[in-house]
């Protein structure tokens, strides 16, 4: 809980992944989509108005990163925020092995992203009881997650080969081998 509200969770999918830089550009959230969302332990149709995060590309705050909502899982931070026909961000990776499979993943299509936002009372307007529209919202992080909400947030694209490579083991001691190999009269072939 802040001053705005209680941290709701929303997914969207991940548009690019840019290896050499690290960097994912993804659509946080998309723009006049309705979806369906769990608020408040109920099941409701929800649209984000592309107004509804004005403020936040003028914020020079540095919103983490992390993985399905887990905030002791960050795998990055956002780089940049724009707005177009969604909240656009650019997320730049953290060099761990967690990082490297979610570059991974995001190139494979496999992940999409979330958004933990605050809505405060006035940056809603309900259509019936179970149809909102927010209005104005504060971003608390991204997430990458297996599970998007939103159909419309998605990843743009990869740039660059895996990060995971999977390749033979290269011998440290090359002579050793080949010496070792020599005196059991095998043939020995260098890796």
């Amino acid at each position: 809980m802040n001053d705005h509200g209680p941290i709701e969770l929303r997914s969207a999918a991940i548009a690019n992944v840019a290896y050499p830089d690290r960097t994912i550009d993804l659509v946080a959230v998309p723009y006049d989509e309705w979806t369906v969302v769990d608020y408040q332990g109920r099941l409701i149709e929800e649209s984000v108005d592309p107004t509804a995060f004005g403020m936040v590309q003028n914020r020079a705050r540095r919103f983490l990163v992390n993985m399905e909502h887990d905030a002791d899982r960050v795998v990055g931070n956002v780089r940049d925020l724009r707005s177009a026909k969604g909240l656009l961000a650019t997320i730049k990776i953290r060099r761990t092995p967690e990082g490297d499979q979610a570059l991974d993943d995001a190139a494979d299509g496999m992940l999409g992203a979330s958004i933990g936002m605050a809505v405060g009372t006035t940056g809603q307007t309900w259509e019936t009881r179970s149809r909102r529209r927010i209005t104005k919202a504060f971003l608390d992080h991204i997430a990458l997650t297996f599970t998007p909400a939103y159909a419309g947030a998605e990843v743009l694209e990869v740039r660059t080969e895996p990060t995971v490579q999977h390749t033979e083991p290269v011998s440290a001691t090359p002579n050793l081998d080949r010496i070792l190999a020599e005196r059991r009269g095998a043939l020995y072939i260098p890796v």
